[in-house]
């Protein structure tokens, strides 16, 4: 199983929910959309990851979307958001993601995120607002899927 975590972050909790995810998906390859773009066809299952500001879905990871959808519908893919605003989520899958892509994800989720006004500086409080049980659940779902 060649498993990529892709990634795009702002504040961070993209990138810390990633971290979290990749300890329960021993072997996954990380990477931060904004430091390399990955050749997704050396893997055969991918999970994406972004951040949400303002409703809208990280840019960067937008952009991974549109550039890599027929190929990403060859491979298993799951998707997660970090987004603050619960209400948000459905609205912002929606409008980021396209229905090719949702239709073939095996999950798309919120793991919870960072409030625009707040942003941890210190590393005791770098989780808060992530949903450590729902990422676990993610992983365990994925696991069984694949």
């Amino acid at each position: 199983m060649k498993l990529l975590i892709v990634y795009g972050t702002k504040s961070g909790a993209s990138k810390e929910c990633a971290y979290f995810l990749s300890t329960e998906l021993s072997g996954a390859t990380l990477l931060d959309i904004k430091q390399q773009q990955p050749n997704i066809a050396e893997f055969s299952h991918v999970i994406i990851g972004a951040g949400v500001r303002n409703d809208k879905m990280y840019k960067p990871i937008r952009d991974f979307l549109k550039k890599n959808q027929i190929e990403l519908l060859s491979k298993t893919v799951a998707c997660y958001l970090c987004n603050s605003k619960p209400k948000t989520t459905e609205q912002v899958i929606v409008d980021s993601i396209s229905k090719a892509v949702r239709e073939a994800s095996i999950e798309i989720t919120s793991f919870g995120g960072y409030k625009p006004s707040w942003v941890p500086i210190s590393e005791e409080n770098k989780l808060k607002g992530i949903d450590l049980e729902k990422i676990s659940e993610f992983a365990k779902n994925f696991i069984e899927y694949i």
